[in-house]
């Protein structure tokens, strides 16, 4: 008889990653799908991260730094903090996971928000710790009620998203302060600042000042967005420095691998990269948000690299319908949202296709619909 798993493992799902290209060519025949589903750069790494990774990897046969030393001094230079203050991960995903297995077991508790990041959930749910979810008010993380379960829970984490996904919206610096003096002393706040890149409102809040002023908060941020670096894998988080020695007693050996260490130091000498990724998102963002109201939709204002849309109507069929016209969108129901779609914002003319195949697609709907009638 084989030996059983955890009990806990019975409220875990494993993660689904959104449809890819491939699967479009599987199922519809679709050979030039788009994917604007995983909120990555339409415009890649940059060329230094690439030659950095190309003179990384005649080097593959050697274990890397474990302990990324030339990433995380490079981190502290870049981002003006002591690099005993940074920890590195395998994507943000492992960062989270390190947070729980340092902070959560069974009658401890976790908050985050009801429509959010799902990891939160998950590393949760693997320490067999209570989840403790809240509703977004008006699309936005309710701060105060997530203050108050962490107080009736005892939580030992807080997650905040900011910008949230998948809808984009984002907390204020002055709601953040008023938060944070309502944790209770126990709580350790984790601020995902995965799209911090981004950002435009100037009332956002610096985690990072709040971090060197001895907050007890952690940021944790990725090179998976802005940076093109999906496929490599490269997260991270700053904090405390006691914080961050606690990860490093949870996190796994030789856990970032040498091209990701040597493509993530190059990544943040790129500005010119940085700055054309900002500027074109900027300027696409503002554009598609205004092209989903002409549609009589309603996009919800996003300070991230995606767009996320109430369509008024069940999603799946639009989903579907923009699927068989090549067009890979994420659907809402994979956040318990079934009325509406995330859209990441690819290149000016990735952006014009999925407006022509939306609009398409929703003309054939009501189409269909007065058929019907």
């Amino acid at each position: 008889m084989a030996s059983p798993a955890r009990r806990a493992l019975e409220r875990i799902q494993p993660y689904v990653p959104g449809t890819s290209a491939e699967d479009a060519r599987r199922l519809f025949g679709v050979h030039d799908a788009i994917k604007l589903s995983s909120n990555e750069n339409p415009y890649g790494a940059g060329r230094l991260a690439r030659e950095a990774a190309a003179r990384a990897a005649g080097e593959i046969h050697l274990y890397p730094d474990g302990a990324s030393r030339a990433l995380r001094e490079a981190l502290g230079r870049h981002l003006d903090v002591d690099p005993r203050q940074v920890a590195v991960g395998c994507g943000s995903d492992e960062i989270f996971r390190m947070l729980a297995e340092a902070y959560l077991e069974p009658g401890r508790s976790a908050v985050f928000a009801q429509t959010t990041f799902s990891q939160y959930a998950f590393v949760t749910r693997l320490m067999d710790a209570e989840e403790v979810s809240v509703p977004l008010k008006e699309g936005v993380h309710d701060l105060w009620e997530m203050a108050y379960r962490a107080r009736k829970h005892r939580a030992r984490l807080v997650f905040v998203c900011n910008p949230n996904n998948p809808t984009g919206t984002y907390v204020t610096r002055a709601e953040v302060l008023r938060f944070l003096d309502a944790i209770p002393g126990e709580t350790l706040v984790v601020f995902d600042e995965a799209y911090v890149e981004y950002v435009e409102a100037p009332d956002f809040p610096d985690v990072l000042e709040l971090i060197r002023e001895g907050r007890r908060v952690v940021s944790t941020r990725t090179f998976s967005k802005i940076h093109g670096l999906a496929g490599l894998r490269v997260g991270y988080a700053v904090g405390p420095v006691d914080v961050i020695e606690t990860l490093e007693r949870v996190r796994p050996p030789f856990n970032v691998n040498r091209v990701a260490q040597a493509a993530a130091v190059a990544a943040l000498q790129d500005t010119e990269h940085i700055e054309m990724s900002r500027r074109i998102n900027r300027a696409e963002r503002q554009r598609l948000a205004q092209e989903l109201k002409a549609l009589g939709l309603r996009p919800y204002p996003s300070q991230a690299n995606f767009v996320w849309v109430d369509l008024g109507r069940p999603s799946d069929e639009v989903y579907r319908g923009l699927l068989e016209r090549g067009v890979i969108v994420r659907a809402g129901s994979s956040f318990g949202c079934p009325t509406a779609l995330r859209i990441s914002i690819g290149t000016p003319e990735q952006n014009q296709r999925l407006i022509d195949a939306l609009a398409a697609v929703l003309e054939a709907a009501a189409t269909k619909g007065e058929v019907g009638a």
